[in-house]
């Protein structure tokens, strides 16, 4: 199973730039099914912490890092992959097809 975090949207304050809100996905695949799980993550932050990052200069690693020590990744993963086995036994399981060899 190949599980692939990314970061799809942020939400700021256009005065200073500082992030509000992340919208981030797990996007899992295996033998040709996929599936993905969107969620969200409100966060709270100033211009004043000593780790601020200017929006302009942030990287989907530095959002990702955020992401990572505040949202439980194995929860996303195994729900993905559960939906994924499911897809793969249900494929499996079919056992007539219409359509013409032509």
């Amino acid at each position: 199973m190949n599980h692939t975090w990314k970061i799809y949207d942020l939400k700021r304050t256009i005065a200073d730039g500082v992030v509000t809100e992340i919208t981030y996905a797990c996007e899992s695949q295996l033998s040709g099914s996929g599936t993905r799980k969107i969620g969200e993550l409100e966060v709270v932050g100033s211009m004043e912490d000593t780790d601020f990052i200017p929006y302009e200069d942030l990287t989907q690693d530095d959002v990702l890092g955020w992401v990572d020590s505040n949202v439980d990744k194995t929860v996303f993963e195994t729900e993905n992959s559960a939906s994924i086995a499911s897809d793969i036994i249900a494929r499996a399981a079919i056992t007539e097809s219409n359509g013409t060899p032509w």
